[in-house]
């Protein structure tokens, strides 16, 4: 309990009096409660609370506090929040009061009824928009996960009505559809990743693609997009495996991709936005920080977690596209270490939350234990990325003559078939991952490439039709009873 004079300073910095009315204590440490001017205050605390919404209740006592008879008041908590004081809602924030916004007070309300932001059920949607293989497909890869225990013959509908993920045939979730519709965007448009690369001051696009279809596919797909942009120096030395070194994090940018899907706003109409430039790579996603944590909270590893999208942030988790709630920052600023990289920038406002990660400095290689000189990565900021390539395929040139050998894997060398040089093009991770699968077991079918890697087989298709385009394998024989055979390409 609080003296009157120390709540009506409360009561003022969360809206339920005007911040006036705190300053008729100046200086005092606690306040009688039968003078004209504590019945005036009453008055006004009445006033007040009566043009709440939803209504609270004031209560009155008078206590014996040092000696003196003081007027308590106490406000018990709303269990529907917030409460608007005329119309308007307030959050502290700091040592500020700050008016929510729309957005704020909608996720506020949600929150507070226990559900979240996805939990919400989409208009028209019915069980005929959902696709059962996708659900079954989920289904799979939470049990080969751990994650999950559902049996091979459970019924996908069935599941998700477990889950809560659908209440009825015309009842479905937010998470539930955008997870797993046949088409994610014919409600959600803004369900996309919208990606690019540029180059200079981004005045010149050489690049773009939009990661589109079941949200859970797009961390993948947009993940290629960005390392088929950035450079990837392989050093041989004599070791079973080469040493690969991104020129980003990869692990630490798909752990943002995933945040980014799984925690973005999809009550506003804007896109996830990639941005690739020569120095740093941008992530942006619509909706910022929840209106109760910080970015400093956020960068604490011990931090609780507050999805606001819970059931997709569960979905997620169990098909281990995150590792566990509260972890991502802590991951990618591990993998940072491990691949010699800046911890990223973060920034949360203006209704949206951005993540930048920025290129290796000489010093952060350095520390790996690595002489810089052998990635082939340019250092100096003031120099042209052209300078820096130009360099690099000189080392690249002269690297036959030494043990040690450094090759690089450029935007415009990403396939998997030779090149202009007539040198065969490097492979992205997940291309590298495919024809990995198809040396070992040569009668792999998309469809069993797809369970390994945890993706669609629409995406396998694609990229797969990409690979004999660049003459990196090819199908020898029927489609029943043939095999693949691997003729080309570099890891």
């Amino acid at each position: 309990m609080r003296t009157l004079k120390h709540l009506a300073i409360a009561a003022a910095m969360v809206g339920l009096v005007a911040p006036a009315q705190a300053e008729y204590y100046p200086g005092s440490t606690d306040f009688e409660g039968d003078t004209p001017l504590a019945d005036a205050c009453w008055s006004n605390v009445v006033e007040a609370a009566i043009e709440t919404e939803p209504s609270v209740a004031v209560d009155a006592e008078k206590v014996d506090f040092r000696g003196r008879e003081v007027v308590v008041l106490k406000v018990a908590e709303n269990p529907l929040k917030p409460v608007a004081v005329k119309g308007r809602c307030f959050v502290r924030k700091g040592s500020v009061n700050h008016q929510m916004t729309p957005a704020e007070i909608a996720e506020a309300h949600v929150k507070s009824t226990g559900s979240s932001m996805d939990s919400v059920f989409v208009p028209g949607a019915t069980r005929v928009d959902l696709d059962m293989a996708t659900i079954r497909r989920y289904m799979r890869k939470a049990v080969a996960e751990n994650r999950r225990n559902y049996a091979e013959d459970e019924d996908p509908w069935h599941t998700l009505l477990k889950l809560g993920w659908v209440k009825s045939e015309s009842e479905i979730t937010r998470a539930a559809y955008l997870l797993f519709a046949k088409d994610p965007q014919l409600r959600f448009s803004q369900a996309v990743i919208h990606a690019g690369a540029f180059k200079a001051d981004g005045a010149v696009i050489i690049d773009s693609h939009d990661s589109v279809g079941n949200i859970q596919d797009q961390v993948e797909d947009a993940l290629a997009f960005i390392q088929r942009n950035i450079r990837c120096a392989i050093v041989v030395s004599g070791k079973a495996e080469h040493d690969r070194y991104w020129e980003y994090p990869v692990e630490g940018l798909r752990e943002a991709l995933a945040n980014a899907v799984c925690h973005r706003d999809y009550g506003q109409p804007n896109d996830i936005q990639v941005k690739v430039f020569e120095d740093r790579v941008v992530i942006t996603n619509p909706g910022q920080l929840p209106f109760d944590m910080s970015l400093e909270e956020l960068e604490d590893p011990d931090h609780a977690s507050r999805p606001r999208n819970k059931l997709i942030a569960q979905a997620f988790y169990d098909m281990h596209i995150i590792e566990h709630y509260g972890s991502g920052i802590r991951r990618i600023k591990d993998d940072c270490d491990k691949n010699g990289s800046p911890y990223p920038i973060l920034k949360s406002g203006n209704m949206e939350f951005r993540i930048t990660f920025h290129a290796r400095t000489k010093e952060s290689i350095a520390k790996l234990g690595i002489n810089p000189v052998k990635l082939g990565f340019a250092f100096d900021t003031e120099k042209s990325t052209e300078n820096s390539r130009e360099n690099t395929e000189k080392s690249t040139e002269n690297s036959g003559k030494n043990t040690e050998k450094s090759t690089e894997n450029s935007g415009e060398n990403t396939g998997g078939g030779p090149n202009k040089s007539g040198k065969p093009k490097r492979l992205t991770e997940t291309e590298a991952r495919i024809v990995s699968i198809l040396g070992k077991q040569n009668n792999a079918t998309q469809g069993y490439i797809a369970t390994q890697l945890g993706v669609t087989r629409t995406y396998v298709t694609k990229i797969m039709g990409n690979l004999q385009t660049q003459g990196v394998i090819r199908r020898v024989g029927p489609d029943k009873g043939g095999h693949w055979e691997v003729i080309g390409g570099e890891p």
